[in-house]
């Protein structure tokens, strides 16, 4: 599996006169209003609009009736038929429909399943939306079509991150940027340039990631993808060395997670209409390790951890502890149990799911500790980590959930 060093910690500012903003919980944060489940996503408008019975003349909402009691039959017997053949055989506004709520499925659980699923399943809508798109529509249906798309690239983008794959990546997020600006969608574009952010920080290019966190945010207003684009400016400002920009960025992301309303929270990752506003806590974690302010960071840790770990949400739950078990161990040797401890939770907690981003900062925590090599904790620590590695290879699909297409248009 490919993997990057990341972005390269830089020593700390001379100037600490700078103000780090308090790690900080939004007005309205209760345990008991986070939700079990992200909020539901409501069909398209125009979809929507058709729902109601007086919406449609009784002839046409029976057949669209019918129809849709044939294709969900088709779809409870996946994978005898591929995606692309129950849209193809669906009539426009029911395959929009159906793919509307596929999507929902890959979005819900793209933080929790191995990242090679959920390529394989945004390739399969792929397909079926690049056949749908050959058949006469509305321009509204059609309009939809390139929202659906755009959004499912920008989820294969996310996947291709997660495996190491940074070209995939940043051809597929470019794919749903474009889709989004013929779309005239905001959140689209934006959506597109922050998980397209992630792969270029991720992949050691922050001042890449920088200017594509800022292009997102020409396209949106105060709301969830703005907030996220925030995170990603002030991941990236740490990694350069700016430490005003970074804290800058970081109260900014602050002040929109307090304007977001409960029923608006997600789980952390990519969302096109929903944050959580522990993300800002989880980056403003990485973001201060990065600049070399381990007590800072433990502070934002503190808040964001508990969180983290009454969701599913492995990877954000590892990353974070990592980030932590760096900042120990370049403290020096007085740190290892503590470092091998957290590194050994934040293996375990992503036990079955190799993903890029703990995988790289996993190796980086191998290269500091190397010169210990001769305490135990650390040896015990490195196998673990190589072992989980090598199993990325048995996390992918069955070829037999992947059909080839038996229909052609």
């Amino acid at each position: 599996m490919p993997q990057s060093d990341g972005p390269t910690p830089l020593a700390a500012p001379a100037y600490d006169e700078i103000f780090i903003p308090p790690a900080r919980t939004p007005p309205d944060d209760r345990p008991e209003d986070y939700p079990a489940q992200p909020p539901g996503r409501q069909a398209p408008e125009d979809l929507a609009a058709a729902e109601g019975p007086a919406a449609l003349p009784d002839r046409r909402q029976f057949h669209l009736s019918a129809s849709a009691a044939v294709v969900s039959a088709l779809l409870t017997q996946s994978p005898i038929m591929e995606v692309a053949d129950v849209l193809a055989a669906s009539p426009v506004q029911l395959a929009l429909e159906r793919a509307n709520e596929a999507l929902g499925e890959v979005i819900d659980t793209h933080e929790i399943v191995p990242p090679a699923h959920v390529r394989a399943r945004t390739a399969r809508l792929r397909r079926g939306l690049e056949r749908l798109g050959r058949r006469s529509m509305a321009t509204d249906d059609s309009r939809q079509l390139v929202l659906l798309a755009g959004r499912v690239a920008v989820l294969g983008a996310d996947a291709a991150f997660k495996q190491g794959d940074v070209a995939s990546a940043r051809e597929l997020a470019a794919e749903g940027h474009l889709a989004g600006i013929e779309a005239g969608d905001g959140p689209l574009c934006g959506s597109a340039r922050e998980v397209g952010a992630v792969n270029e920080f991720y992949g050691g290019r922050p001042d890449e990631a920088l200017r594509l966190a800022r292009d997102g945010l020409r396209h949106v207003g105060n709301g969830p993808v703005r907030a996220r684009l925030v995170c990603q400016e002030a991941r990236a400002l740490a990694a350069l060395g700016d430490l005003r920009g970074a804290v800058g960025s970081l109260e900014r992301a602050y002040d929109l997670a307090d304007a977001i309303p409960a029923d608006q929270w997600g789980r952390p990752g990519p969302s096109f209409d929903t944050f959580h506003p522990v993300e800002v806590s989880y980056n403003a974690t990485t973001a201060l390790c990065l600049l070399g302010r381990p007590r800072a960071a433990q502070e934002h840790a503190d808040l964001a951890l508990p969180r983290l770990d009454s969701m599913d949400a492995p990877g954000f739950r590892s990353v974070i502890r990592l980030d932590l078990a760096l900042a120990m161990a370049r403290q020096g040797r007085l740190e290892l149990d503590g470092v091998c401890e957290l590194a050994t939770e934040a293996i375990r907690i992503s036990w079955g799911r190799t993903v890029a981003s703990v995988s790289s900062r996993a190796d980086q925590l191998l290269a500091v500790t190397a010169p210990h090599g001769e305490v135990r904790g650390v040896r015990e620590l490195a196998a673990l980590i190589r072992e989980w590695q090598r199993s990325a290879s048995r996390q992918r699909p069955d070829p037999a959930a992947v059909p080839t297409p038996a229909l052609d248009l």
